[in-house]
């Protein structure tokens, strides 16, 4: 007990100390919790990953691509697709 250190709080209890403390940690952890959002990690695909994705030809995927309705990204001489990218460009169909 000879390395042991007091510290004076005055005008509180333990009970009423420990309390507070833990009152406080708990809003810095709910700002924390509203704030975090685990990303996700992005899923590359190749063109053909795209064409077998939506049952169409690699033709069309380029065609798409240049009408914009995917959007392609370039990486040397290879274009590569984010899959949630071109999951959300298809679109529901109400009859």
């Amino acid at each position: 007990m000879a390395n042991q250190k007091i510290t004076q709080v005055h005008h509180t209890n333990q009970e009423d100390l420990t309390a507070s403390i833990s009152k406080a940690v708990e809003k810095i952890f709910d700002r924390f919790k509203e704030n975090f959002q685990p990303k996700e990690p992005t899923i590359w695909i190749t063109r053909k990953e795209v064409g077998e994705i939506l049952s169409i030809s690699l033709v069309s995927v380029d065609i798409w691509t240049k009408k914009g309705i995917l959007t392609a990204y370039r990486i040397g001489n290879k274009k590569r697709f984010k899959r949630a990218q071109v999951e959300s460009a298809l679109t529901k169909i109400n009859n």
